[in-house]
């Protein structure tokens, strides 16, 4: 008899102790989900937010990150730019530094 009550009470007083660290095991299991995913992504320069199921590229003209699907000129090998006019700005900015 003497043991049950001794059992019950430990029992009691690790469901105790339980329900005080449960919020730190919740953070604690955040903080190491990110450090695996951290560590899993390979080192590779792409934006905040991205979405894993897209590949996104950059504009040569003015950086800004576009899909890959609506990129202008995202053939092997030629500058990949976000729309016409980023195309007609970058352009023109080269003609003057070659005229100047």
């Amino acid at each position: 008899m003497k043991v049950l009550i001794i059992a019950a009470l430990f029992a009691l007083l690790l469901l105790l102790l339980y329900s005080r660290l449960h919020p730190y095991i919740q953070i604690l299991r955040k903080i190491l989900g990110a450090a695996k995913t951290i560590s899993a992504s390979p080192n590779v320069d792409t934006p905040r937010g991205a979405t894993s199921g897209r590949k996104l590229v950059r504009c040569v003209g003015c950086g800004t990150w576009i899909p890959a699907e609506r990129a202008v000129g995202n053939r092997a090998g030629l500058p990949v730019y976000c729309s016409s006019e980023c195309i007609e700005k970058k352009s023109g900015e080269n003609e003057r530094k070659m005229a100047g």
